[in-house]
Parts: structure tokens; C-alpha cells; sequence
């Protein structure tokens, strides 16, 4: 899956009594430009609306059951009740190590991890406002559900996505079955060369279709 959150900074912390933050009035209300307003939410531009929205979000996934990931702290896991039965999963170390079992330990992403022998029902990868997820009918109905009721959720997407330049998309081979594709060939492909006159003198600004590319 994936689901873009809309008007994510605007979904984030309000603002206290402690804080004042004025802005400017967008011209198509017809107040004179002197005219400020007070923000009660923080929006796009300003230096803690990142974390403000990050906060938000990231205390709704906790409330979920999602569990951080020791690797990164923007990608989250359920675990379901039932043990898996990998038995690397299991491994305890022994009270007295040797350099060889302490290295095996340390190399090991199996051992200590978050798990503690569940078997893992979904994965959420949080960027700003875009989640790219996947996972079992449990998960569906725990996490995507409650999404659903909590934030302004703009498109979804479903086995054929792009997530942070990346299209994911499900394929199927003939001899090894379903596999996962990704690639940025369709993130590549919009590239183009921004044209500038050899003989351009610095102090010419450039257009705004230059600024774009």
C-alpha cells in the first residue's frame, strides 16, 4: 500500500498560549497587507512543523501496536500474538562468551531483536507525509482502519506505487512465482537537461520554468 497523508503540517501540534506566530493573510481574502492573522496550527515553511507533525503521527503508530525498528526509527512493525518458529528467533547467548559467539551475536540481526519470537503481521515506512506499508488482513483491519479514522487521507495506492522516487510494484514469474519490482526508471526517465545559453551573463535572472528544472 500506499497512502499520502493530506495537509500534513496542518494535522500537526497546535500551537499554545506561549507562542504567538503572525502571518500574512493570503491576498484572495481582500484585507489590506498590513492585516495579520494568528496561527493556530504550524504549516508548511516553518523551521518545527516537521516535528510537530512527526510527533502527531508518530504517537498514533505507538497507539496502533507498531513497534520502531532499531534500525530506523521512521519504520515501524506489528507483531502478532503468535511465536514464530524460526529458531534463530530463539537463540539465547550463553552466559560466558567467547570472541566467536560474541561476534556471531553481534552480527546476528535475528538475536535481541524487537520481535521476541512474534511473527510479524505488517510494516509501515513513514516519509513526511507518505506511508508505504504492507502486511496481512490483521494488519489491514488494526493499522490501515485506524489511519483511515484519525488523518485527512489524501490517494492510496495498491501494488503498483511510487514511494520517495521508487516505484514498487508486485510482478509474476513463470518459474519463481510473485516477487516484489523496484525500480526509479520512471523517476529517471523525467529527467532532463536545463538548457543555459553559453553567452548568459550572471546578473540575468533565470525563468520560472528554469527554477522548476
Amino acid at each position: 500500500y500506499h497512502m499520502d497523508l493530506k495537509t500534513a503540517f496542518l494535522q500537526g501540534e497546535a500551537y499554545d498560549e506561549t507562542r504567538d506566530i503572525i502571518c500574512e493573510i493570503p491576498k484572495e481574502c481582500g484585507y489590506p497587507p498590513h492585516i495579520g492573522a494568528r496561527m493556530k496550527k504550524s504549516a508548511y515553511g516553518l523551521n518545527d512543523a516537521p516535528r510537530r507533525w512527526w510527533q502527531v503521527v508518530d504517537k498514533a503508530l505507538l497507539g496502533y501496536g507498531l513497534v520502531p525498528t532499531r534500525a530506523d526509527r521512521c519504520t515501524y512493525i506489528l507483531y502478532g500474538d503468535k511465536k514464530s518458529s524460526n529458531p534463530m528467533t530463539k537463540k539465547e547467548p550463553k552466559k560466558e562468551l567467547v570472541l566467536e559467539d560474541a561476534l556471531e551475536l553481534l552480527m546476528n540481526a535475528s538475536v535481541r531483536n524487537n520481535s521476541q519470537g512474534r511473527k510479524p503481521e505488517g510494516f509501515i515506512c513513514l516519509h513526511v507525509d507518505d506511508l508505504y506499508m504492507a502486511g496481512s488482513p490483521e494488519f489491514e483491519k488494526r493499522v490501515l482502519s485506524k489511519i483511515r479514522k484519525d488523518f485527512n487521507v489524501g490517494s492510496e495506492d495498491k501494488n503498483d506505487i511510487m514511494f520517495v522516487g521508487q516505484r514498487i510494484k508486485w510482478k509474476n514469474h513463470e518459474n519463481f512465482g510473485s516477487y516484489i519490482s523496484c525500480d526509479q526508471k520512471l523517476a529517471v526517465d523525467q529527467l532532463e537537461e536545463i538548457k543555459v545559453e553559453k553567452h548568459r551573463k550572471d546578473n540575468v535572472p533565470c525563468s520560472p520554468s528554469m527554477h522548476t528544472a
